[in-house]
């Protein structure tokens, strides 16, 4: 059997959406509003059942970062926000996604002379997220450190 060639296949697919359209022609108005709100109302049934699964995402997460800045200035610039992946329920990850409940990581950097701290980030990240769980970090932004000499130019961010 041979497939049909394009044309015929358009053909049927104009035919079976006739179909599917009919029994909608011709109608009141007042019939399109109630199909309208019909498709309104299982759609949002829907997002809401979907809104309470667990999903995994990936966030900017906005940081405050705490040390003496007359004293010393960060070895590197210190970023506004850093990419985390949390996983959550959906309302949780939707609000913070959005920006709503998003309270700021407070990150106390340690003093000079003592090793970077390689997880300077996770327990105040941790506290901040609350109920949503952080799943992950990138690499090149879990060590930050001090170095002496004050700077008045820079800013604790």
């Amino acid at each position: 059997m041979r497939p049909a060639p394009p044309s015929a296949a358009s053909g049927r697919a104009s035919q079976l959406l006739r179909r599917l359209l009919q029994p909608l022609a011709g109608k009141e108005p007042s019939f399109y509003r109630a199909v309208v709100a019909c498709f309104l109302i299982a759609s949002t049934l829907w997002m809401l059942r979907e809104l309470s699964n667990s999903y995994t995402a990936s966030l900017d997460y906005p940081m405050h970062w705490h040390y003496n800045a007359q004293r010393y200035h960060p070895a590197r610039r210190l970023p506004r926000t850093v990419p985390i992946e949390v996983r959550g329920n959906g309302w949780r990850l939707l609000s913070r996604a959005v920006g709503l409940h998003l309270l700021p990581a407070e990150v106390r950097l340690r003093l000079p002379g003592s090793l970077p701290q390689r997880s300077a980030l996770r327990p105040p990240l941790r506290r901040a997220l609350g109920t949503v769980r952080l799943v992950s970090l990138p690499a090149d932004s879990a060590s930050y450190y001090l170095v002496p000499g004050g700077d008045s130019s820079a800013t604790v961010e």
